[in-house]
């Protein structure tokens, strides 16, 4: 993959106007499934993942209550996520549409009287955005900052999420197990959560371990254990690698 250098100055705008310098907060809602309800991101992945990256892109934007955004230019969105100039704005657009059907934005008046976005809570509900909230994952900055947003595909950022939620609080060395059932609260096939933690290991920011876990009310079985490096989000990602 060549380095799209359009792309990443177009994010790089995105994130000096946002100001931000610390993780962006999505709640836990947005990864992990609350009763019988599919969780956000893996709804958006599974739709298409320029829905999920334009999404989690808008809150990495929005810094503050109230939730609001300018309204950008479809072509200018289409350039910041590294899509083809000439069908990518129409595919924002679309994209757009779909995010305020969906009930995850709607469009406002901002103060000083131009058009913006103002971001909803991902339960579908149509309240406000909730920046913290009660529960909530910390996605590390440097996503967007070193441009990882750009070379992840859209299924491996939704199991980094997960993985991330899993290991919230853990001190294990070798990260946190994961069994069945918990794996099936984030909303991914066994398939896609295979190709997608091959794509993390591949880029150095997973580390997958083998135990065999058991005691005397569960049966002795192998699984892993999932480390997140968040230390190789410090680093930009390597352009020349190959994904699976």
């Amino acid at each position: 993959m060549d380095v799209p250098s359009d792309a990443i100055e177009a994010m790089n705008r995105a994130i000096i106007r946002s100001k931000r310098t610390s993780s962006v907060h999505f709640p836990i809602e947005y990864v992990r499934r609350a009763g019988a309800s599919i969780p956000t991101a893996a709804r958006l992945v599974k739709s298409h993942e320029i829905r999920l990256k334009l999404h989690m892109t808008l809150v990495m934007q929005a810094t503050k209550a109230p939730y609001t955004l300018p309204k950008r230019q479809t072509r200018y969105l289409a350039q910041s996520l590294n899509l083809d100039p000439k069908t990518g704005p129409s595919r924002v657009n679309t994209a757009l549409k779909w995010l305020n059907e969906i009930q995850l934005v709607t469009p406002v008046q901002l103060p000083d009287g131009r058009p913006g976005v103002l971001l909803l809570h991902p339960d579908g509900s149509g309240i406000e955005w909730e920046g913290r909230g009660r529960r909530w994952v910390g996605v590390p900055f440097t996503l967007w900052s070193n441009m990882w947003i750009l070379r992840l595909s859209g299924i491996a950022i939704v199991v980094l999420m997960a993985l991330l939620e899993l290991n919230g609080g853990s001190t294990h060395p070798q990260g946190e197990l994961m069994d069945g059932y918990r794996k099936k609260q984030y909303g991914l096939s066994d398939d896609t959560w295979t190709r997608a933690t091959q794509e993390l290991e591949l880029f150095g920011l997973l580390q997958m371990t083998d135990v065999y876990w058991g005691d005397d009310e569960f049966p002795i079985r192998k699984r892993k254990r999932y480390l997140v490096l968040r230390d190789a989000l410090d680093n930009t990602p390597d352009w020349s690698i190959e994904a699976r």
